[in-house]
C-alpha cells in the first residue's frame, strides 16, 4: 500500500468518526508518566466523599470495582472498564467506559471529562489519541475520561433520538451522578465537580445538550468540534431540505445502530426528500433537540407534557411520535438558565452539514452566558463525504500538507493534525483543561491565536480576529446595461446547473474575507402581476403554479481577474419564494490576491441539496436584484488581523 493511499484511507477514516462516528481501537494506555505524581492516602486521615446526589440511582454492573481514594485500593492507575445501567427515564440500558487516570493523585484529585462519539459510532474502549476521542493525552495529564455510548449506539439500548432533552438529555445526567457517587477520586471546586467534555458532531452535540439540562450546572469546560447549533438550519437549511446529507444520514443512523433510530425521525428525513419541505412537527422535533432551543427558541415551542402514554398518536408506520391525539407536540424540559462555562470550539470553514454559521450563533450564546469562549476552523469535516467535486478536489489538491502534517501513517493517525495555523487540536485540548479546570499553565502558549477567533483559509494558512464581521463592504445585484442597473435573470430548478454569475468587485490589493456575507435581496418574475397570480397551495411534489422559486446563493472568485469562478468553500445559502430576503450567506474564509474579481454565483441546484430544487414547471426564470455585504478584510483592517500561518 503507499504512502497515498495509506493517507486517503486514514483521512476516510477520520471523516467517518465526524460524521458518523467511530470508536477507538488505538494503542493501550502506558501506565508510568513522569509528568504526573501519585500518592496514597495517608493511614488514619479522612478523604474527602463525593458529594451526595439527590436523584434516585439504578444499581449498576462494572467490569471492575472502581479505584478508591478512601479505600486505597486499586490505585495502580491506567485500567479501563465497562459499566452499565437502566436509564432512569425508560430503564434502557446505559452503557459507557470508564477510563482511569494514569497515576493517580489522591492529594489533589482528579477531574472528569466526557467522550462522545459521532453519530452512528460507539464508545471509545482503548485509549488512544484520536482528535475526537484523545483519552490517552488526557488520562496522562490527570483526567479521568468517561466515553459514553449514547443512546441507540453501541451497546447502550432505546431508540437514537438525536439528543433529546428528556431522554439523551436524562442520560447523560444519569452518567455524571453515577460518576459522583461511585469515583471518590474526583476534584471539585466550591462543592462542585470540575467536568469537561470533548467530542465531534454528534460527540459536540452532546456536550451542550449537557450544559443546557443539567440541574446541577455542572459542566465548567468544554471542546466540541464541527457540532450543530440548530438542526432546523443544518438538515433544512433556508427551508430548503438538505436531501444528501438527509439520505446520508438516515442510511448511516440505520446502518451504525442496528435500525435504532426513531421512526420518526427516520420517516421525517425521507418525507422532506419526497415532499421537498420538512414537516412543520419534525421542525419543532429538531429545534428541540438543538442549543438554539435553550438559548433563544426561535420556534416558540411551549412546555407541553400530556402524563398519559395513552395519549400518544400511534401510526402503523412511524410508530409512537411525540405527538398526542389533539396534535401538540410534547415539550417536557423547560429552557434552562445559563452560566459560565469555557468553550473552545472548532467548526470546520468547508463543512456543508454543520457549516461556520452554527458554530458562530453557539459562539454568540456561550459568550453571552459568560466565561472564556474561542472559535477556531478547520479544514477537516463532514465535507470528506459530500458530493461535491469542488471539494474533492481541494482535498486532492491539499495533500502535501496533510502528508507533511502526519509524517506516519497510519500509524500516527490524525492526532498532530494542525489546526489555525500549527495549532495542534489535542495539545490545545489538554492546554485548554489544564488551565480552566486545574488552574494551571497558560493555555495561550498553545492556543496562539492571540484572538477569539481563527479562521483557517487554507490548509497551513490562517488568521485570527477579535470577532466575527457579519455583513461588510456592500455591492449591488444588478446589471449595467448601457449606464442603467438592471435586475439580474437568474435560471432556477433542473435548468440552473451552471451558476449565473453577477460582478461584485476587483480586489485593489491582497487581502482577506472571512466571516459571514449578508444579502437583502428581492426575487420576483418580472412583474408585480405575475408574482401575484402565484397559487398558494398546489399538488404537494411539484407544487405547479405556485412560483416556489428557489435559489442557491454563494460568492466566488475568479482568481487573477480571468478563468471560471470558484465557489469559495463551496458554501451555498438557500433562498426560497419570491419577494424580499434579509439572510445572512453562509460563512466563507479565503485568502485573496490583488486582482482578484470577486463575484455572486445563483444556482438553480446545488449537489448538497440535490433534488431540492424548485419544481414548479411554470417557473424556470426568476429577476434577482438587491445587495451582497461581503466581510473584506484588507490592509485597512491589519490591526484587527493577525496571519498565524
Amino acid at each position: 500500500m503507499n504512502h497515498l493511499t495509506k493517507f486517503a484511507i486514514t483521512s476516510l477514516s477520520a471523516a467517518l468518526l465526524a460524521a458518523c462516528g467511530g470508536g477507538g481501537n488505538d494503542a493501550a494506555p502506558e501506565t508510568n508518566n513522569p509528568g504526573v505524581q501519585a500518592s496514597t492516602p495517608q493511614a488514619n486521615q479522612p478523604q474527602p466523599t463525593a458529594r451526595a446526589i439527590s436523584r434516585p440511582m439504578p444499581a449498576s454492573t462494572s467490569a471492575l470495582e472502581p479505584a478508591s481514594c478512601n479505600q486505597g485500593t486499586d490505585l495502580a492507575g491506567g485500567r479501563s472498564y465497562r459499566v452499565q445501567m437502566p436509564s432512569r427515564v425508560d430503564g434502557a440500558a446505559i452503557v459507557f467506559e470508564v477510563f482511569e487516570p494514569s497515576l493517580f493523585d489522591c492529594d489533589t484529585k482528579h477531574p472528569l471529562i466526557l467522550q462522545g462519539h459521532g453519530f452512528s459510532g460507539s464508545r471509545t474502549t482503548t485509549a488512544g489519541d484520536d482528535p475526537l476521542a484523545p483519552i490517552k493525552p488526557l488520562i496522562d495529564a490527570g483526567y479521568a475520561v468517561i466515553s459514553i455510548d449514547q443512546r441507540g449506539h453501541g451497546e447502550s439500548g432505546g431508540t437514537v433520538r438525536v439528543m433529546d432533552p428528556d431522554f439523551e438529555g436524562e442520560d447523560l445526567v444519569q452518567i455524571v451522578d453515577w460518576a459522583e457517587t461511585h469515583l471518590d477520586y474526583l476534584k471539585y471546586r466550591d462543592n462542585n465537580l470540575l467536568l469537561g467534555g470533548v467530542g465531534g458532531s454528534y460527540g459536540g452535540g452532546f456536550q451542550y445538550l449537557l450544559y443546557n439540562v443539567d440541574p446541577d450546572q455542572r459542566m465548567d469546560a468544554m471542546v466540541p468540534q464541527i457540532t450543530w447549533h440548530d438542526l432546523t438550519y443544518s438538515l433544512n437549511q433556508g427551508g430548503v431540505t438538505k436531501n444528501y446529507w438527509a439520505a446520508f444520514l438516515s442510511l448511516a443512523g440505520d446502518a451504525g445502530t442496528g435500525g435504532a433510530m426513531d421512526p420518526f425521525i427516520r420517516s421525517t428525513l425521507i418525507d422532506g426528500v419526497v415532499g421537498n419541505r420538512f414537516p412543520e412537527a419534525a421542525l419543532d422535533f429538531f429545534h428541540y433537540h438543538s442549543p438554539s432551543y435553550f438559548s433563544d427558541n426561535e420556534r416558540g415551542l411551549e412546555l407541553f407534557d400530556s402524563g398519559n402514554s395513552q395519549e400518544y398518536l400511534l401510526d402503523p408506520i412511524t410508530g409512537r411520535l411525540p405527538i398526542t391525539s389533539d396534535g401538540r407536540y410534547i415539550i417536557k424540559t423547560p429552557q434552562s438558565t445559563p452560566y459560565p462555562v469555557d468553550v473552545l470550539m472548532f467548526q470546520g470553514m468547508r463543512d456543508s452539514l454543520f457549516p461556520f454559521n452554527e458554530a458562530y450563533e453557539n459562539y454568540l450564546a456561550m459568550k453571552n452566558a459568560g466565561g472564556d469562549v474561542r472559535l477556531l476552523t478547520y479544514p477537516f469535516s463532514h465535507h470528506y463525504l459530500a458530493p461535491n467535486v469542488g471539494l474533492i478536489q481541494e482535498t486532492l489538491a491539499s495533500f502535501d500538507f496533510y502528508l507533511d502534517a502526519v509524517p506516519e501513517l497510519p500509524a500516527a493517525g490524525l492526532n498532530t493534525l494542525a489546526s489555525c495555523g500549527d495549532i495542534e487540536i489535542n495539545r490545545a485540548t489538554v492546554a485548554w483543561f489544564n488551565e480552566k479546570l486545574l488552574g494551571k499553565g497558560n493555555a495561550d502558549n498553545v492556543i496562539t491565536t492571540g484572538q477569539q477567533i481563527c479562521y483557517t483559509l487554507s490548509p497551513g494558512d490562517a488568521v485570527s480576529a477579535p470577532e466575527v464581521t457579519v455583513g461588510g463592504q456592500a455591492f449591488p445585484i444588478a446589471r449595467d446595461i448601457l449606464g442603467e442597473s438592471v435586475p439580474v435573470s437568474a435560471l432556477i430548478g433542473p435548468a440552473g446547473v451552471l451558476p449565473t454569475i453577477v460582478p461584485l468587485t476587483t480586489m485593489p490589493e491582497d487581502g482577506v474575507i472571512a466571516g459571514i456575507p449578508t444579502v437583502d435581496i428581492n426575487v420576483s418574475l418580472g412583474l408585480d402581476t405575475l408574482d401575484n397570480a402565484c397559487l398558494e397551495s398546489s399538488d404537494p411534489i411539484l407544487s405547479l403554479g405556485t412560483c416556489d422559486a428557489i435559489l442557491f446563493v454563494g460568492v466566488g472568485v475568479i482568481k487573477n481577474g480571468f478563468g471560471t469562478p470558484e465557489l469559495i468553500d463551496e458554501q451555498v445559502q438557500p433562498i426560497r419564494g419570491l419577494g424580499n430576503h434579509q439572510v445572512q450567506l453562509t460563512g466563507i474564509a479565503e485568502r485573496l490576491s490583488e486582482g482578484d474579481r470577486l463575484v455572486l454565483l445563483i444556482y438553480g441546484q446545488h449537489p448538497t441539496f440535490v433534488g431540492a430544487f424548485s419544481r414548479d414547471l411554470v417557473v424556470s426564470t426568476v429577476q434577482v436584484s438587491g445587495e451582497v455585504a461581503l466581510p473584506i478584510l484588507t490592509s485597512d483592517g491589519q490591526d484587527r488581523l493577525a496571519s498565524i500561518r
